[in-house]
């Protein structure tokens, strides 16, 4: 970072910088070759576990260490359980 030619350098203040994203928790599609007419069988396991979403912050601040705060949330199907992040999390 630059020292001291900057504004947010100038008045101690953090740079943030966020991002947030989501990955399915099902198996991944199998494919294979078969001879035609004799459809191939091919075994995945499990149906899928739901949903996983993930928030992270990288924080900065000049002459001091920075920062990693991250925040993960498994979304399992259930009634009423959010998929996704909300304003207050």
């Amino acid at each position: 970072m630059a020292g001291g030619n900057t504004v947010a350098a100038q008045h101690q203040a953090w740079l943030v910088f966020e991002d947030e994203a989501g990955q399915t928790l099902r198996p991944p599609k199998a494919r294979t070759w078969g001879r035609r007419g004799h459809t191939p069988v091919v075994p995945v396991t499990g149906k899928g576990s739901g949903r996983v979403s993930i928030a992270g912050l990288t924080c900065y601040r000049p002459g001091q260490r920075s920062r990693f705060i991250y925040r993960t949330i498994v979304h399992r199907g259930r009634k009423n359980e959010r998929r996704s992040f909300s304003e207050r999390d």
